[in-house]
């Protein structure tokens, strides 16, 4: 009974670690998205110089956001050498940022989304953008910043501690209980069969390595942004979001469409079938 009692609890811990998890994961590819989408937005509305000036501020305040989920992603050892290969911030913004301490917490990330936000008002000033698009490029950057405070939300408020101090209880009373009754099970004096107790300490040392390594494995899961080997790849987000928004804003259109090509191509194409 009680190893059943605690074969539920902790399937059910894992299971919303395991959830928990996921909900992370799908939230830092919310932020790679968002960037990707503004990127695609700007790109045809505003300048050159002020499309990348956003998508740097973007990229930016990715990594910056990274910086106070946990104390494995630090100024210095991450965003100050992100910084230094892809040119994010310059040294007038960095001076600003420096005042917002990142490694404490959001403050940063938000500090430079402001910064984009500010960015789009002076587009829409200067009428390089329509105040329908204006507001679609302000609702993704919205989106992102949502994205990213969703994740501190996250670590605000981990997995309860009565289910981790639950756990540790019960391993700590049940598995010394399952040992010594598998003992008294294997037999004594004239009633000892050696294969009986090769088969009772493996039982021993499977149900051990159960209960303790999902427990652990749990308590692992619910820090997603660390430095473990499952944890989740921060690094390769933010570069695939540098490159894939740099890549966008680089795309150049092909030429203004010819009647005559696009007939022939129509012509040259395979049919589709009778209606």
């Amino acid at each position: 009974m009680l190893g059943g009692f605690l074969s539920f609890f902790l399937v059910l811990f894992v299971n919303q670690t395991n959830t928990r998890f996921f909900e992370m994961y799908n939230k830092s590819m919310d932020c790679q998205g968002r960037i990707c989408d503004i990127a695609s937005l700007i790109g045809t509305n505003l300048p050159r110089y002020q499309s990348a000036r956003i998508v740097r501020y973007l990229n930016a305040a990715h990594a910056a956001g990274y910086v106070g989920l946990s104390k494995t992603y630090t100024q210095t050892s991450f965003f100050d050498e992100i910084n230094r290969r892809q040119n994010l911030l310059d040294k007038n913004e960095m001076e600003r940022i420096s005042k917002t301490y990142m490694d404490r917490g959001p403050g940063a990330f938000r500090e430079i989304s402001e910064w984009c936000m500010m960015e789009v008002k002076r587009a829409r000033d200067a009428n390089y953008v329509e105040g329908r698009e204006a507001g679609a490029i302000r609702e993704k950057i919205l989106q992102f910043r949502a994205s990213m405070d969703a994740l501190y939300d996250y670590c605000d408020q981990p997995i309860h501690f009565f289910y981790i101090h639950f756990l540790s209880l019960l391993s700590a009373l049940y598995l010394p209980l399952f040992a010594i009754d598998n003992a008294y099970s294997a037999g004594a004096g004239a009633e000892v069969h050696w294969t009986a107790d090769v088969l009772s300490g493996m039982m021993v040392l499977l149900q051990a390595v159960f209960v303790i390594g999902l427990r652990l494995l749990g308590q692992t899961m619910v820090h997603p942004y660390g430095d473990d080997l499952e944890d989740l790849s921060v690094l390769f987000y933010v570069r695939s979001a540098w490159v894939t928004s740099n890549r966008i804003l680089a795309t150049e259109f092909p030429g203004e469409a010819n009647p005559q090509i696009e007939e022939q191509l129509a012509q040259q194409t395979e049919s589709i079938g009778v209606a």
